[in-house]
């Protein structure tokens, strides 16, 4: 065998060997004695290293004879074992190969190589000899590896049996390559640009927008139709799928930035794509993939593949439509939902706020002007309304029910109405929520892929500033007329006053339609400027908060590492006020809320999108407004993942 056969053998021991002889020659000068002993113990090591390796070599030709007296049949040698065949010691070393392996797979350039993984560099050897078979590629030929462990504990070594199934191989990833997709393209504001423009320009518009895409995909090998004004059906193979991804669905941005006669047409798309097993199931999913992209806001890629979604896009800030219609034509149809049960109950997010809280009260008093009887379950340990909560009961408001009156006020004939959130493990009682029957689903928040989707009504407006706006609408356009307490109207004005930062962000025509309706109702816009009022103590902690941020490519970071009373209200207030902050384009406060979890609350005035960087952590909300929690990580480490999730969100841009 070769010198590199006998140093796998054992590594070890003549790298020790090898130690021994260096210190001997640094001691040669400084110490003569202590190179003496070097030099001995060089020299010992070596000859034990010699006779292991030795030993191991004859085990290996000893095992080879074994394996040839228990072949049968025609072949009666391993060496003509009719596949490549080759026996590794427990660090990868080669000790024995056949006759086929040295042709089929070792060549003239690399019959030097006598380490498994100077062959095969693509896996570890460490996946040998724990599975019956795994993938290796070799140059352009592919091999399926059989191992199994062929000798005692004292020597391991694992013998290789190559499979050549290139074939196969290449043949399976072309059928997968050529599997079908279907797309759905949306042009977001279509109906506007149909009412901005005479027909003629319109025309001219959308043959614009038309030619970008066909642009886009040209050289794809797709089918392109236009199936009504501003929507298009794209089939293709997976393989065209596998490049738009990479690049990221760049038409997103060529058409944002699409401009006719010099003038900004502020379009934009959304994109569904979806993949199953014919073009049937392909399509269906590519609508279910359309519908989640326009319900987290527009202006975005939804491709669900592999049982997952992907996103893409999701940068501009779309206007909110006026029209009143749809909530006048919901609030009809929760009406008909209500009338067909005789208790509701409603519910909104964990850690409830004033939206949610605000949301849920407006429900049941649209239920109780009804004639029907509802209740809201809440918990008012870990409500981050609590203010608004004391506000409603003073005033004789007693419909709230914590966990365990929910469990016995609810059945299965009981309607459930979720406000301020579409996500089953956020709710107030998950518990609560699978022991009701049927559902309804209001709610604002950019649409997640596990939202939701069993609902008899599923109302959401990612446009709108909050649920407490969607509320007041559907009361105001109620076909049976309703009169709003103050304490009520009050309730629904503070739900908005929170999410708009005092009407900063977020607002629409709508949002100052549904406001004014409230105050036309009695709502007191003193007692809500009551209702987040903070002490001295808690203006103490934020500004200790802001004073700590550090800043990072245009936002502003804050640890806050100490135990304060109200955590989550005074972060969430700190990372608010840190936008004023000249030059800020968002904010981000961290901070552990237990033990085991870091919770991270994000901001922005509408110029970056919050929600992007914070899905990527786990997380979601709005573009402005955020948050995500972490598990059993520090404080600082989920301050390097922020980090590394801002870097992947400009990355992105």
């Amino acid at each position: 065998m070769r010198f590199k056969s006998w140093l796998y053998q054992n590594p070890i021991g003549f790298l020790s060997a090898a130690v021994f002889l260096l210190v001997g020659v640094g001691f040669i000068f400084i110490d003569k004695m202590g190179a003496i002993a070097s030099f001995v113990g060089f020299a010992v090591v070596l000859v034990l290293s010699v006779v292991y390796s030795a030993y191991s070599i004859s085990s290996t030709k000893k095992l080879v004879k074994q394996i040839n007296k228990s072949l049968r049949g025609e072949i009666k040698n391993i060496d003509s074992f009719p596949l490549p065949a080759v026996v590794c010691n427990s660090y990868g070393g080669i000790v024995w190969y056949n006759k086929l392996f040295l042709s089929d797979i070792l060549s003239d350039d690399n019959s030097e190589k006598f380490k498994i993984t100077d062959v095969f560099k693509d896996f570890s050897f460490d996946n040998f000899g724990e599975e019956e078979s795994v993938s290796a590629q070799y140059n352009d030929r592919f091999y399926t590896v059989f191992t199994t462990k062929v000798h005692d504990k004292n020597n391991p070594l694992i013998a290789m049996y190559f499979l050549d199934d290139t074939y196969f191989k290449t043949t399976e990833k072309e059928y997968l390559l050529t599997r079908p997709y279907a797309m759905h393209i949306l042009v977001d504001n279509i109906d506007e640009l149909y009412r901005k423009y005479s027909d003629s320009k319109f025309a001219l518009i959308t043959s614009g927008i038309e030619s970008i895409l066909e642009k886009w995909l040209d050289g794809h090998n797709v089918i392109f139709k236009k199936t009504a004004n501003g929507r298009f059906l794209v089939i293709g193979e997976k393989r065209g799928l596998d490049k738009l991804c990479k690049d990221k669905f760049e038409v997103l941005n060529d058409i944002r930035a699409y401009k006719y006669e010099n003038t900004e047409i502020n379009a934009t798309l959304s994109i569904g794509v979806g993949t199953g097993e014919n073009v049937l199931e392909c399509e269906n999913q590519a609508k279910r993939s359309l519908e989640l992209a326009l319900g987290r806001g527009g202006d975005q890629c939804a491709v669900f593949m592999n049982e997952n979604y992907t996103f893409f896009g999701g940068m501009a800030n779309l206007l909110n439509d006026n029209s009143k219609v749809s909530p006048r034509q919901t609030s009809a149809n929760i009406l008909n939902e209500i009338k067909k049960h005789n208790k509701v109950l409603i519910m909104g997010h964990r850690f409830s706020d004033n939206d949610s809280v605000g949301a849920a009260v407006g429900m049941e008093y649209f239920c109780r002007q009804n004639g029907v009887n509802a209740k809201v379950v809440v918990d008012e340990k870990k409500s981050l309304a609590k203010p608004l909560i004391n506000y409603l009961e003073s005033n004789g408001y007693d419909k709230f029910i914590d966990h365990d009156d929910g469990k016995r006020f609810c059945d299965s004939k009981t309607l459930v109405i979720v406000v301020d959130t579409h996500v089953v493990s956020l709710l107030e009682s998950e518990e609560v929520y699978n022991d009701g029957g049927s559902k309804i689903i209001i709610d604002h928040h950019r649409r997640t892929a596990d939202y939701i989707d069993n609902a008899e009504i599923f109302y959401h407006l990612p446009l709108s500033s909050s649920t407490c706006e969607m509320v007041s609408e559907l009361l105001e356009y109620s076909t049976t007329k309703i009169e709003l307490p103050q304490e009520i109207a009050t309730a629904l004005l503070s739900g908005i006053v929170l999410d708009t930062k005092d009407y900063v962000l977020k607002t629409s025509r709508r949002t100052f339609e549904a406001a004014a309706y409230l105050k036309q109702s009695g709502a007191n816009t003193v007692e809500v400027k009551k209702l987040f009022a903070v002490n001295q103590e808690q203006i103490n902690s934020e500004n200790e908060i802001i004073k700590k941020a550090i800043s990072y490519r245009d936002c502003m970071i804050s640890i806050a590492d100490k135990n304060i009373e109200n955590l989550r209200v005074i972060t969430a207030k700190a990372a608010d006020d840190m936008l004023n902050i000249s030059g800020v384009r968002a904010s981000f406060v961290i901070s552990k809320i237990k033990d085991d979890l870091v919770n991270i609350s994000a901001r922005s005035l509408g110029e970056e999108n919050v929600q992007l960087i914070t899905e990527k952590l786990g997380g979601g909300g709005h573009s402005t407004m955020a948050a995500c929690q972490l598990e059993d990580v520090s404080l600082e480490l989920a301050l390097e993942k922020l980090k590394s999730a801002i870097d992947e969100y400009y990355e992105e841009r």
